[in-house]
């Protein structure tokens, strides 16, 4: 397990609207989600889920075992003890640029340099953070598929979405699962709270 401080993973290109109609959910205001699978002996129990700007090219999905997940990314109090993230940003890479869409999303590695392939993309990383500094321990990933069944918007509408097969370097294990992720505009690829939730790790260690 390696031990590195925040790199944002990649900058957001926004763009107009609420990202689609959609009828609000209902049930309760917050997010959910359930995973099978282990990353290097930890597991994640979720107790909220939620996603970024829905007019973007780029959204975040954060799911965790801590509650009140969108104030404390918006915050700059550390809940302590041990937290469980797994973050992920999904790409729409397609030839025709624009915001996310419901599809599935292949894993690519972001931050390997060159151009990326048109698509549907994700990259992201398996966090246990230790501070709101983006201080912790991570897990990149090395494959599986992200599917979007819903798209999100800011008025009520959850993004559902289904992780397949994701697994980690160093072959230390994978998680498969669903989440049903609330709308907050805090869940950014940098957020104030837990910024290792979407970390890169630096050249040289």
């Amino acid at each position: 397990m390696k031990r590195w401080t925040l790199l944002c993973l990649l900058a957001c290109a926004c763009g107009g609207g609420d990202g689609g109609n959609g009828t609000p959910d209902s049930g309760t205001p917050h997010g959910s989600g359930s995973f099978i699978g282990t990353v290097n002996g930890h597991s994640l129990t979720v107790k909220d889920a939620v996603f970024g700007d829905p007019s973007s090219s780029l959204v975040a999905v954060v799911a965790a075992d801590q509650s009140n997940l969108c104030t404390l990314l918006g915050g700059n109090t550390f809940p302590g003890g041990t937290v469980t993230v797994l973050g992920v940003a999904i790409v729409n890479a397609s030839t025709t640029p624009g915001p996310v869409v419901a599809g599935t999303y292949n894993w690519f590695d972001l931050q390997g340099g060159g151009a990326l392939p048109a698509g549907l993309l994700w990259d992201g990383a398996f966090a246990l953070p230790t501070d709101c500094d983006g201080n912790g321990e991570a897990w990149l990933p090395s494959g599986g598929t992200v599917t979007v069944t819903q798209m999100g918007t800011t008025t009520g509408t959850h993004l559902k979405a289904t992780y397949t097969n994701l697994t980690f370097d160093g072959g230390v294990g994978g998680l498969s699962g669903s989440v049903e992720a609330t709308y907050c505009p805090a869940a950014t690829i940098a957020p104030s709270c837990g910024r290792l939730l979407l970390a890169r790790p630096p050249a040289s260690e």
